[in-house]
C-alpha cells in the first residue's frame, strides 16, 4: 500500500501533535496545566524545571497547538488550548493501566 500525499500530510500532522506529548517535560508542564492556567513561575515552583527550559518547552507545546498563552500586565499565563487534549491524556493512562507494569517500567523506548 502507498500513502497519498494528503494521508502523509495528515501523518505529519499528527505526529506533531504527538511530539508536545513525547517529552517528560513537557507532560509535566501539561499535567500541570490539567489543573487550570498557569504563569511560567507557577510552573517552575510545581514541576521544579528551569524557567529557560520551561519556556522552550511551552513553546513547542504552543506550536504543536496544545497550549494557549494570555498576557496580563508583565505575567503571560498559559492554559490548555482544546479540552479534547485532556482526553487524549486519559485515553493513554487507560492503556497503561492494562499493560503490565514489566512492560510499562521497560526503559528501552
Amino acid at each position: 500500500m502507498r500513502f497519498v500525499e494528503e494521508e502523509l500530510t495528515k501523518m505529519r500532522l499528527l505526529s506533531k501533535l504527538f511530539k508536545g506529548f513525547a517529552d517528560y517535560s513537557r507532560l509535566m508542564i501539561f499535567y500541570a496545566l490539567l489543573e487550570g492556567e498557569k504563569s511560567v513561575g507557577e510552573l517552575v515552583e510545581e514541576t521544579g524545571l528551569s524557567q529557560s527550559g520551561i519556556s522552550n518547552h511551552l513553546k513547542c507545546l504552543r506550536e504543536c497547538d496544545l497550549l494557549k498563552d494570555r498576557q496580563e500586565n508583565k505575567y503571560v499565563y498559559y492554559s490548555i488550548k482544546d479540552e479534547r487534549a485532556k482526553q487524549i491524556i486519559q485515553l493513554a493512562q487507560q492503556m497503561m493501566s492494562d499493560i503490565s507494569e514489566e512492560k510499562y517500567q521497560c526503559m528501552k523506548y
